[in-house]
């Protein structure tokens, strides 16, 4: 990165609670970014603020006018200076988009004062690519933590996440019935078992105005995707698109048809085949 000529300076500060220590209380933040501006004979352009709001997120007021104030080329902005990296920033993925994405192509350096940060520095970009590999790794625990909390859920026979068949709908974090589209269901199983085969009932079902999860006309892939589909019995299995551990589960789907005329599809399916009409 080039050096950095610095013109003019924004600070930002940030506090969550009122509870916060007064060390980082807003107003501590603000006098020690106009000191440190002083010290370094810098013109501070701005300060801006967000009181009461998590580093979590990127959809804070203060922090939005201030990118969008720094992309305003007749503001001359040399940077943005903070008292520490969490205020702008609660995760240090998010803080290297900033600084890579917003800052370094603007030929804007990012300064946290306490942390003796300056990315315009040789010793900063150092300790940018150091936290590249914190935030990575950061990455990978957050991901680890994820994957360890739905396999957890999972074994408690909850629902613990991914698609949804026709038939159901989320509610609270719960499964519950969808009794119109349930009632499609059982017409499928039923019409299947008594020799009516998949093409025959998309097209019954497309006659009568029926529509598909997403809005759409029936398919025989989409009719053969619920006669497959075990979880109409009330039993289903959790085997997460990264966990690939098949938790086989009971009742987190309501029951919409019963073993027995699950069993006779299997019966029909291979009728249907043996004797050509799968599709036709």
């Amino acid at each position: 990165m080039k050096e950095t000529k610095v013109k003019k300076w924004v600070g930002y500060v940030r506090i969550s609670s009122d509870s916060q220590m007064e060390n980082t209380s807003i107003s501590e933040q603000v006098r020690q970014i106009e000191a440190f501006c002083v010290s370094q004979g810098w013109q501070l352009a701005a300060i801006f603020k967000d009181e009461g709001v998590s580093g979590s997120t990127i959809e804070r007021d203060g922090y939005q006018e201030m990118l969008h104030y720094i992309q305003q080329p007749e503001h001359e902005v040399g940077g943005i200076v903070v008292t520490k990296s969490d205020r702008i920033h609660r995760q240090l993925n998010h803080l290297l988009d900033l600084i890579e994405e917003e800052l370094e192509p603007q030929d804007m350096a990012f300064i946290s004062v306490t942390e003796r940060m300056d990315t315009s520095t040789p010793q900063g970009k150092i300790f940018l690519q150091m936290l590249g590999g914190f935030a990575e790794f950061e990455r990978a625990t957050i991901n680890e933590r994820t994957r360890n909390g739905r396999i957890a859920t999972a074994r408690k026979n909850q629902y613990a996440g991914g698609g949804i068949p026709y038939g159901y709908r989320l509610w609270n974090g719960n499964i519950e019935l969808d009794k119109q589209q349930a009632s499609t269901v059982k017409y499928i199983f039923q019409e299947y078992v008594e020799g009516t085969n998949p093409y025959r009932i998309a097209k019954l079902l497309n006659n009568a105005g029926i529509q598909t999860k997403t809005g759409k006309a029936w398919t025989v892939v989409q009719v053969q995707n619920i006669l497959n589909n075990e979880t109409y019995t009330g039993f289903n299995m959790y085997n997460g698109q990264k966990e690939q551990n098949g938790i086989r589960q009971k009742d987190v789907f309501p029951r919409i048809i019963s073993r027995q005329l699950w069993n006779k599809q299997g019966r029909s399916a291979n009728h249907h085949v043996n004797n050509g009409r799968l599709d036709k």
